[in-house]
């Protein structure tokens, strides 16, 4: 079974993505190497730089830079859109994203 078919943990914080420093939307749930956000208005439907802005220091870092790739999304009836993106990111930033996952996340 491919990794992306793997149940991907629904984090109990709230993290905030961010872009260029505009909110892009918030975090449902991820792993290392993807996630699952949820916004406004337009999804992104390219490749770009994201920040995860998180609530509580993980190992110091308040901050988790990543490069994410849209894979999909849906508009909900609410307004609201979600999307699944697959994140590229290096041997550090991809620690604090299996760290939050694992201490933060609903397993």
């Amino acid at each position: 079974m491919e990794r992306r078919r793997f149940r991907r943990p629904r984090l109990s914080l709230n993290v905030q993505a961010c872009s260029n420093d505009h909110a892009v939307g918030h975090v449902l749930n991820l792993t290392d190497e993807g996630v699952c956000l949820t916004g406004r208005g337009a999804p992104p439907a390219e490749p770009f730089p994201l920040k995860f802005e998180l609530p509580l220091p993980v190992y110091g870092q308040r901050e988790i830079h990543v490069l994410a790739e849209p894979r999909w999304h849906d508009y909900l009836s609410n307004g609201h859109w979600r999307g699944g993106f697959y994140l590229q990111a290096d041997n550090d930033a991809i620690a604090l994203l299996t760290t939050l996952a694992g201490r933060y996340g609903d397993r």
